[in-house]
């Protein structure tokens, strides 16, 4: 589609999001660090230019995030033009009631984004297999506990009408990821992917990152909507050191893979290919390469300013990469992967 921002189904849900997400992380800062009417602002030209898909979480900015989004939304009146997602991140001791922790967790959010409901609730815990925690973030979810009292708190705040959808984040062991999508009661994952590491779409497709083996393709057949996140791999993908003030600082590989420094030097094997294809910056190959993959709901992506938004929404539109362009993306991030393993 050209002209303006797409609509998709997100999986089972009945709801139509904007394959461009608004991303309300700390990684870009807006929505964290951004004076008060700057936000507002943004919020208001990005619902104007089409996005319909915002997404939060207690963890960004310790609330802010949550704070502030809620002010803008509740100053345009504007929720009921928009689908909004946060979280909840589950603690060792939460494992003892998870009920009764999704249910404060859950409240507590709601009060910050003052409203009475939330779209779309997610688990911001890694899934691990064995419940040793591997993942950077280091509070890995056991699988077990997912698939049960997790799962139960989940579907009870539901039930009692304070958020529409579950959802999970697409981290931690691969297999446990692929079983919670196939599990019925989650109809949206948070997947990582990118240009660098797009194995989450393409198996076997790492560049030297963790193979999520295809989640994309597992959560299509399941009925679950992705919501692609990491898109410019924390910021990486443009290529160079230089971050906007207001920018976050990059934190340790979500993904096992190369860091934030070698993820930089890493893109710049993506310059041919932005160049061959006339594309303004490797950022607007980062984006159009994520929606280009079917199963892929929304691209999430964090701004720091209103240029970057303009910007954005100006690259989105353009709709998805020719396959040529995104088939070599792809073989990049395997001879990544052959390099690395010494073949």
């Amino acid at each position: 589609m050209t002209g303006g921002i797409e609509e998709r189904e997100l999986g089972r849900t009945g709801r139509r999001v904007s394959v461009l997400g608004f991303g309300s992380g700390a990684g870009g800062g807006l929505m964290v660090r951004a004076d008060g009417d700057d936000r507002v602002r943004a919020v208001q030209r990005a619902i104007e230019a089409g996005i319909t898909y915002f997404d939060t979480a207690p963890g960004y900015g310790s609330g802010r995030s949550e704070e502030n989004l809620g002010r803008a939304l509740n100053a345009l009146d504007a929720w009921k033009e928009v689908v909004v997602g946060t979280k909840v991140r589950l603690t060792a001791t939460d494992y003892a009631d998870p009920v009764v922790a999704v249910r404060r967790s859950c409240e507590a959010s709601l009060e910050r984004l003052g409203h009475d409901r939330v779209d779309l609730l997610q688990l911001h815990n890694p899934v691990s297999l064995t419940g040793e925690s591997t993942s950077p973030t280091g509070d890995d979810a056991p699988l077990s506990e997912v698939l049960a009292g997790v799962a139960e708190g989940m579907e009870a705040v539901q039930r009692a009408g304070l958020v529409g959808d579950l959802g999970f984040t697409g981290l931690g062991d691969t297999q446990g990821l692929h079983q919670v999508a196939r599990d019925g009661r989650f109809s949206a994952v948070q997947g990582y992917f990118n240009a660098l590491n797009p194995s989450a779409g393409y198996r076997g497709a790492a560049g030297g990152g963790q193979d999520f083996e295809g989640l994309i393709d597992v959560c299509a057949d399941a009925g679950v909507g992705v919501l692609a996140f990491r898109v410019l791999a924390a910021g990486a993908l443009i290529g160079q050191p230089d971050r906007h003030p207001l920018a976050g600082t990059p934190d340790a590989p979500l993904d096992r893979g190369p860091t934030y420094e070698g993820n930089t030097e890493r893109a710049r094997s993506l310059a041919p290919i932005v160049a061959e294809f006339e594309l303004e910056s490797p950022l607007e190959l980062a984006l159009r390469f994520a929606q280009s993959k079917h199963g892929v709901s929304s691209v999430l992506i964090g701004f720091s300013d209103l240029h970057q938004l303009e910007d954005a929404v100006r690259w989105s539109a353009r709709g998805s990469l020719p396959e040529e362009a995104v088939e070599r993306i792809v073989a990049l991030a395997r001879r990544h992967d052959d390099q690395d393993n010494g073949s």
